[in-house]
């Protein structure tokens, strides 16, 4: 089963950009490797050339000591090679069976499409039962952790013997992370080669067997993850070391910004709001932890007026109604989505134009658009956010997703200037640099007066930020720690469920 991959001086350039320079390495198999970088640093370019995407402009990559052309992807999934990317890639009014068969349908001997035999030895493959999913179900009605499982389990039912994971526990919750992690200790035992695309350095030291660390595109360190330390690698994937986030913490004031009161649908389901009560003062940090599904998406529907809902929700004084985004919006209220490529940004459109969304106004003088004040001002937000780009007339898709994230909050903090800034995912797939710049502007929003309400899978982040933290679990509010007497194992079994908690 197991392969051998390895590159030779891989090098792929964009025009006169070289986006990987001369990366020789090899992936031993049968262990997990991790490939750290910040965003930008090259490492999914590294994957999309590994994996048959991208076309090498020099080098080579070698099989089991043989150099191979791949002439598409499908070449590469033929060799036994499958890849999950950071932004899925299913057809979300399908099943997860028919997305999993997709190009692999399972016929029966008459002919027809056997949905129930493609399950059968999808359940044979399985490592984990955790790594099951409705099988029926429309993708599209999925969390993001369930569709993220669709991803991988269409690779096991291709029978691929080297995985490729980009930010795969970006989506998931702790206890997810753990069921992941073992699953892919049982893939390792299985003899499959696990190649994990991550920021995540802790994680790296906990699981994988070897790092390798990419920095402007160029190999800076790599080796056995037994002899490595987070400062280590850190300065090997940043050229600097971290400094420790410590900003000291003024008193939140007394008014909320955000009141929700036993906030539930009118036809409630698993999963869905079933009673949600919480607060969010002006001057505090507010976090939600949860499992993926516990409500969160529906939740923050509702506070935009996207969702039907009973119960009472108080928006800066205000009562929220559903089907009144606007009104909620102009009342000062910032959003950073769960999904930026969905829902925060227009990809083919520049950066200063994703800037200006919903913000036009400002920038119209007696019906007149002012290009040259969106350009100036704009600009000048992202210098705040320190977007890093070689210019902002660029579509916003062409950036790293750090720097995508970095335009939203330029947006809706800067641009927008609101009384309550709602994160949800604030750092996902975001690099360390980023993810710093991230963190210090919210407390520093915070100390400023502004409420903030943070919604995140990873509890670290949660833990680092807030000031206090509730936990969602099957559409209610179930527990809430203060600063002071935060606790990981309680607030792990609060969003399991645990009773006792």
């Amino acid at each position: 089963m197991s392969l051998r991959l390895e590159t030779r001086g891989l090098t792929k350039r964009f025009g006169s950009f070289e986006a990987v320079s001369s990366v020789s390495l090899s992936f031993e198999p049968g262990l997990i490797h991790a490939v750290l970088g910040e965003n930008g640093a090259g490492k999914s370019t590294l994957m999309k050339l590994l994996f048959g995407l991208y076309q090498p402009s020099e080098g080579e990559i070698l099989i089991d000591g043989s150099p191979v052309h791949w002439r598409s992807s499908m070449d590469a999934i033929s060799r036994g090679l499958g890849m999950v990317q950071q932004h899925f890639s299913l057809v979300d009014p399908l099943s997860a069976i028919d997305n999993i068969m997709l190009g692999a349908e399972v016929v029966s001997s008459l002919g027809k499409l056997s949905r129930k035999e493609a399950i059968a030895r999808l359940e044979k493959l399985l490592p984990s039962k955790s790594l099951s999913v409705p099988w029926n179900e429309p993708v599209g009605e999925m969390s993001v952790g369930q569709r993220q499982r669709v991803e991988i389990l269409k690779l096991l039912f291709r029978e691929s013997k080297i995985l490729f994971l980009d930010e795969p526990t970006a989506v998931l919750a702790p206890q997810e992370i753990t069921e992941f992690f073992n699953m892919l200790r049982e893939l390792k035992k299985q003899g499959r080669t696990v190649v994990l695309i991550t920021h995540k350095i802790n994680e790296v030291l906990d699981l994988c067997d070897t790092y390798t660390v990419l920095r402007q595109g160029k190999l800076t360190a790599r080796g056995m993850v037994a002899g490595a330390t987070v400062d280590s690698i850190v300065e090997s994937m940043i050229g600097r070391k971290l400094p420790t986030l410590d900003v000291e913490r003024t008193s939140p004031r007394s008014e909320a910004v955000l009141s929700a009161r036993e906030v539930k649908e009118s036809k409630a389901s698993r999963g869905q709001l079933n009673g949600i009560s919480l607060q969010v003062r002006a001057g505090e940090i507010v976090g939600v932890a949860g499992v993926e599904g516990s409500g969160q998406s529906h939740f923050v529907d509702a506070i935009f007026g996207l969702r039907s809902f009973e119960g009472e929700l108080n928006v800066l004084g205000h009562q929220v109604e559903p089907s009144h985004t606007r009104s909620v919006r102009e009342l000062g209220v910032g959003l950073v989505p769960e999904d930026r490529h969905h829902q925060g940004l227009w990809l083919a459109e520049s950066c200063h134009t994703n800037m200006a969304i919903g913000l036009e106004d400002r920038f119209l003088k007696r019906h007149f658009f002012q290009n040259e004040k969106l350009v100036n001002e704009t600009g000048e937000w992202a210098k705040g956010f320190d977007v890093r780009s070689a210019s902002l007339e660029v579509a916003v898709g062409d950036l790293s997703g750090g720097n995508q994230q970095k335009v939203i909050f330029a947006r809706e903090v800067t641009g927008r200037k609101p009384k309550l800034l709602i994160c949800h995912q604030p750092t996902r797939g975001v690099d360390l640099g980023a993810i710093d710049l991230i963190h210090r502007k919210l407390l520093q929003l915070r100390n400023e007066g502004l409420g903030v309400l943070v919604i995140s899978s990873e509890l670290e982040e949660l833990l680092n930020l807030c000031d206090r933290i509730y936990v969602f679990f099957e559409g209610r509010a179930v527990a809430e720690f203060t600063r002071g007497n935060f606790d990981t194992q309680k607030i792990g079994y609060a969003m399991t469920g645990v009773s006792n908690a």
